[in-house]
């Protein structure tokens, strides 16, 4: 630590901590919120009827929290069906359809759970769908920023 002085004053490091905290949780906020306005914009043009933004915030509160039990699942059976070894072109279209499949059964559940929010089935399918196609554009973004580090 050349050429740094380290930090002595106690209240130095609980505005340090305050403003890491406060800067998490602004990042936080923003995706969320993100999330939240995208969803409500998705539901409109979808012909999503809900009675209130609360529910709207729990739908999609609820679909972080069970698509992540969703997530592990569909992990565990990605993983048992590459142990079979089937052919890669095979394997990408069973790994496709099984995101699709573990994100319609994360929006169906939440659907179900959140009485306020009414989705229709095609709506469903059709959101799960773009869920997935944005989880795959980000996906090829993390590959591509890898394969340049």
């Amino acid at each position: 630590m050349a050429g740094q002085a380290p930090i002595k004053n106690r209240g130095e490091k609980q505005k340090i901590i305050l403003f890491i905290s406060l800067l998490l949780t602004l990042t936080l906020t923003i995706v969320f919120s993100g999330f939240f306005l995208g969803t409500m914009g998705l539901f409109k043009v979808m012909g999503v009827t809900y009675k209130s933004n609360y529910g709207v915030f729990l739908f999609a509160l609820l679909v972080f929290a069970i698509g992540f039990f969703f997530e592990l699942g569909g992990k565990f059976l990605k993983s048992m069906s590459q142990k079979l070894k089937p052919a890669p072109y095979l394997l990408e279209i069973w790994k496709t359809v099984l995101d699709i499949s573990m994100t319609w059964l994360t929006i169906y559940t939440v659907d179900e759970l959140v009485t306020s929010v009414h989705m229709l089935l095609w709506s469903e399918w059709i959101f799960a769908l773009l869920l997935v196609i944005i989880d795959y554009v980000f996906d090829e973004k993390k590959t591509q920023l890898k394969k340049l580090a």
